[in-house]
């Protein structure tokens, strides 16, 4: 397993979730390394985390161009694995020779990070790992994800071929998912849970099979206001009021500057504008000063929330401001 706690483990808190993990016998046994994208977000875990854990690698995915004899000496410092999917970067690595792991990503179509296939013919030395990532995992018939699966069929023989050792991977949650679909999935020897690490499911058609979301996001109410018909709510009084014979409502202590997007204004039970710290939602005559009113967690379908601010569930609990209040439990 090579969890990714990147995004501040997305949004859960990097050094909680790592904790987590580590503290469970069962999980470290599984625990392969802990994927962050930066080397600020590394050095900032490892120094959350207890000193006696420092031989678990942090492996930095997107953050080691260029090459730098300044981040081979932190790598080596701090146990970080270097993630190079550049092919300058790559040469340059070689060239300096650092007795250090790394691994390679290989650009098999998704055309974001990678070094092209056959550039792998250019490695001279022996990387830890090698592997790709899926544009569409969530679909494994497509055809793009058909033309990655060709070229990873390709960096799979290179690999058997030249350096057996070297460990090989491509699924991130949806392909986790979907490993029945994918016939080379028994012979890979690493997954990148991300979202579903923190219980939520990888797509919005997957089956929850026993996740439990981790988050629950709580706002609480600091005003009660009864509307009069006509009455408008909010930043340019985007909510009137139509009923005969007046409303209650609720102002939360959440807006914008905590994560709630303003794209849900008006959307289910929020009424009028999102604002930088507050949002006005539908109540009763028996809501409370105090009471605390969930906006994300079990029992929430998070892929509706998405829906409706137009977004997916990755950028929901990544924007979850610093100011909000962690409970941990």
């Amino acid at each position: 397993m090579l969890p990714m706690v990147k995004a501040n483990a997305y949004g859960h808190d990097a050094a909680w979730v790592s904790k987590v993990l580590l503290s469970n016998v069962g999980a470290k046994k599984k625990l392969f390394a802990l994927g962050v994208a930066t080397f600020s977000e590394a050095i900032k875990l490892r120094e959350c985390l207890p000193h006696s854990t420092k031989k678990i690698p942090i492996l930095v995915f997107s953050d080691c161009v260029p090459f730098s004899s300044e981040w081979v000496k932190l790598c080596k410092r701090e146990n970080f694995e270097p993630v190079i999917g550049e092919l300058h970067t790559l040469l340059e690595f070689q060239k300096h020779k650092p007795s250090l792991p790394f691994h390679v990503e290989v650009n098999t179509g998704m055309n974001r990070l990678g070094i092209p296939v056959d550039s792998l013919r250019l490695l001279q030395l022996k990387p830890r790992s090698v592997f790709t990532h899926f544009a569409e995992s969530e679909a494994p018939e497509s055809k793009l994800t058909q033309k990655q699966i060709r070229e990873f069929e390709r960096v799979i023989e290179w690999k058997n071929q030249t350096t057996p050792a070297t460990l090989i991977h491509f699924a991130n949650s949806g392909a986790i998912w979907n490993a029945g679909r994918y016939s080379f999935f028994k012979d890979m020897d690493l997954v990148r849970p991300g979202l579903s690490l923190y219980g939520i499911r990888p797509f919005g058609e997957a089956k929850n099979d026993g996740l439990k979301q981790v988050m629950t996001y709580q706002a609480p109410v600091i005003q009660k206001t009864f509307l009069e018909q006509g009455d408008r709510v909010g930043y340019g009084g985007t909510y009137r009021s139509t009923k005969k014979n007046g409303e209650w409502i609720a102002t939360l202590g959440a807006g914008y500057a905590d994560g709630v997007f303003r794209a849900l204004a008006n959307q289910a039970e929020l009424l009028g504008k999102v604002s930088m710290d507050l949002i006005a939602v539908k109540a009763t005559a028996k809501t409370k000063i105090g009471d605390w009113v969930t906006l994300w967690g079990p029992g929430i379908d998070p892929y509706a929330i998405a829906h409706r601010a137009n977004t997916i569930p990755y950028e929901i609990t990544t924007r979850i401001g610093e100011r909000v209040k962690r409970i941990y439990e």
